[in-house]
């Protein structure tokens, strides 16, 4: 999930987005109800009193997990939207914090364990890898997920072309009678 922007830096990720879905929201509290709906649980990774040592595998069902800033960690508003937190100990002084990546993969790590997720075969010195959906299957064949997605970027494009109708008053709107998609 990305709150807050539209666009997402991908660079170095070896194509690892081709296997990825993302969902955008424009605020917090929008992709809090989208997860509530699905009943999964938002887990924050923080540094924090309230926090639970992530070895502990204090997972409770589908969870989302939300990383802070290297440099200053979660917002106060982002700790408040989470159903728990967790973080990683650490045993050595030599670092405040983790690398986000780092972080973020040991804890999807424990996670997987935790859930008994089924490990990946292996060929020779790799794990085998999916093909990645192509941009023509995702257009004549969409996951639920993708739909979803198409059909908020639909409403969206409708309402800002409704709100330039409302702005000019001039504008007629004109239906030939064909559905627009």
């Amino acid at each position: 999930l990305v709150v807050g922007s539209k666009k997402i830096s991908l660079f170095g990720n070896q194509g690892t987005s081709n296997h990825s879905e993302f969902r955008f929201f424009g605020s917090l509290e929008e992709a809090q109800e989208w997860l509530k709906a699905r009943q999964c649980l938002l887990c924050g990774v923080e540094i924090d009193d309230s926090a639970v040592p992530i070895e502990s595998h204090p997972f409770r069902g589908s969870t989302c997990f939300m990383l802070g800033n290297e440099g200053q960690g979660m917002t106060t508003k982002q700790i408040e939207c989470c159903d728990q937190l967790v973080y990683i100990p650490q045993f050595s002084k030599a670092t405040a914090s983790l690398n986000v990546a780092v972080a973020g993969s040991i804890v999807l790590h424990h996670f997987a364990t935790w859930a008994k997720l089924q490990e990946a075969p292996r060929e020779a010195a790799k794990f085998v890898v999916d093909a990645p959906r192509s941009k023509l299957d995702r257009f004549t064949a969409p996951t639920e997920a993708e739909l979803e997605e198409i059909n908020q970027k639909r409403k969206e494009r409708a309402a800002k072309r409704q709100k330039g109708d409302d702005d000019d008053p001039e504008m007629v709107s004109v239906n030939d009678g064909k559905e627009a998609s």
